[in-house]
């Protein structure tokens, strides 16, 4: 990146206490060693990114709420046009591998098994876990509290959105979550995507990170194409849970001890 960097804090590396980056050597300056105004924090990258980021959401929460809307509308103009394409090629018979992309966001079934495994949540809990063991240290397991408990903000703001999926044919809903921000997309990036960070904070070379940050979010979009491709989530659904569970993240990140730096000129 041109204008930010990533860093690790240097935390529980052996640097000890008051030595790392999380240390404060006092207060902060602006250019030229001057004090900075009381809010030159919100310019930093790593606040800054997930505050716009939950703007979106909010908005996007918003519109949704106030259904009909232009977005609802624009909701329903992409599922259109997706579910022509899809059906012109007969897609969801002859490309099984949106269905299995979409289905690995969410729970999949198991023979001999009563109820569906979640595997993005046994996923990250295997990730955090092994971790913890290699790296011996507590911030894989911090990480993946972080991680479970956006997950249930996610389930939250589902049940209290209430809105139906689009192969509802304009059906209230009678029960159960809403589709507004989409789950699987929610289990994508907050449990494939912390799973990623916390990789990263055991894999430390430049390329392995570039290679995993790449990988996840490529995931993330093939599995939010495959949702509105399979017709189980509005477009706006796997957009909202890109944003929120983005800023997320962001505090995912820093309980692993990953800060946004400014590039020094």
């Amino acid at each position: 990146m041109t204008d930010a960097q990533i860093t690790d804090t240097g935390v529980e590396t052996g640097t000890g206490p008051g030595t790392g980056t999380d240390a404060q050597t006092g207060p902060a300056t602006a250019t030229g060693g001057q004090p900075g105004s009381r809010w030159h924090w919100l310019r930093q990258p790593e606040v800054l990114i997930p505050l716009i980021l939950l703007g979106v959401f909010l908005v996007l929460w918003a519109l949704v709420l106030a259904r009909p809307t232009f977005l609802t509308q624009f909701d329903l103009w992409v599922r259109n046009r997706v579910q022509s394409v899809a059906h012109a090629t007969d897609g969801k018979t002859h490309w099984p591998v949106f269905k299995g992309i979409a289905d690995l966001g969410g729970g999949v079934t198991v023979h001999g098994v009563p109820f569906q495994i979640q595997v993005p949540v046994v996923a990250m809990a295997l990730v955090g876990l092994s971790a913890a063991i290699v790296r011996r240290s507590r911030r894989p397991l911090l990480a993946m509290a972080a991680g479970y408990a956006a997950l249930l903000v996610v389930l939250f703001l589902k049940a209290i959105g209430d809105r139906p999926g689009p192969s509802m044919a304009g059906q209230a809903m009678s029960g159960g979550l809403g589709y507004f921000p989409s789950g699987h997309t929610g289990n994508t990036m907050l449990c494939y995507g912390t799973s990623t960070l916390i990789l990263a904070f055991v894999f430390t070379g430049h390329r392995m990170r570039i290679v995993l940050a790449t990988a996840m979010t490529l995931w993330a979009l093939a599995v939010g194409f495959s949702l509105v491709w399979m017709d189980y989530h509005w477009v706006s659904d796997v957009l909202g849970s890109y944003a929120l569970c983005g800023a997320a993240l962001f505090g995912v990140a820093r309980v692993l001890g990953f800060r946004i730096r400014a590039a020094e000129d």
